[in-house]
């Protein structure tokens, strides 16, 4: 079974994704970039529940800015 499958068949999830769209019209997508697997992601649900809203947790803007150091080495004015 893949991970997204699992999401998928996990019931706790799919009730917490449900609370989730129905507090902000979103819901909370999985990116392997950013969870060690299905049980981080479903505490990062949990929490984004109990907030009200989705946000970012430290290793998540750790992995959003991952390529910062490629860009900023790359010239993009000259091609």
């Amino acid at each position: 079974m893949t991970i997204l499958q699992e999401i998928r068949a996990d019931k706790e999830i799919q009730v917490l994704q449900e609370k989730l769209y129905d507090a902000t019209g979103k819901k909370l997508l999985f990116n392997l970039d950013c969870y060690f697997g299905v049980e981080d992601f479903k505490e990062h649900l949990k929490q984004c529940v109990e907030k009200g809203k989705i946000f970012l947790r430290p290793c998540d803007r750790q992995a959003y800015h991952r390529f910062d150091g490629i860009n900023k080495d790359t010239d993009t004015t000259t091609h």
